[in-house]
């Protein structure tokens, strides 16, 4: 894991922390170095997502960032203002990841109940669901059909 400390808008290497053993539960590692389970968590579990985690004794913060969905970054906030500038200063990615990952589990949804309501997918044409749709795509295979005969 790559580990960095954001200090009031300033980033520098390393974070001062102990590191996660091999076989350490991420949970068991948090509470060793002294941190709340509980967390923040922004983005998806199987693409980018922040995680951000309040220290036992509320002085400090944590915040584990996986920008492309494997890569784990850590990154050690000092203080409550560090907290606020990292916020500030990457919030707006936060929200649109937070923002598009509940758009995408919206649309899974939608389509599984689109599914069994009409018993085929929202994409796919049907007479009975966008009966113009039907009748356009009718009308151009009727012109390709005759476009191609006179060729």
């Amino acid at each position: 894991m790559f580990s960095f400390t954001y200090t009031r808008g300033q980033w520098t290497d390393g974070s001062g922390l102990p590191e996660q053993a091999d076989d350490e539960e991420f949970s068991t590692y948090l509470r060793r170095i002294g941190y709340s389970a509980s967390r923040l968590c922004v983005g998806s579990e199987d693409g980018p997502s922040v995680e951000l985690y309040e220290s036992s004794d509320r002085g400090s913060f944590y915040a584990n960032v996986v920008p492309m969905g494997s890569t784990c970054f850590e990154v050690f906030l000092p203080d409550f203002p560090s907290l606020m500038l990292f916020m500030k200063e990457f919030g707006p990615a936060f929200s649109l990841l937070n923002t598009e990952t509940q758009q995408q589990e919206i649309l899974s949804l939608l389509e599984k109940l689109f599914r069994v309501y009409h018993g085929h997918a929202a994409y796919e044409l049907c007479k009975q669901c966008d009966p113009k749709g039907w009748e356009a795509n009718l009308k151009r295979r009727e012109e390709w059909a005759t476009n191609k005969s006179d060729s």
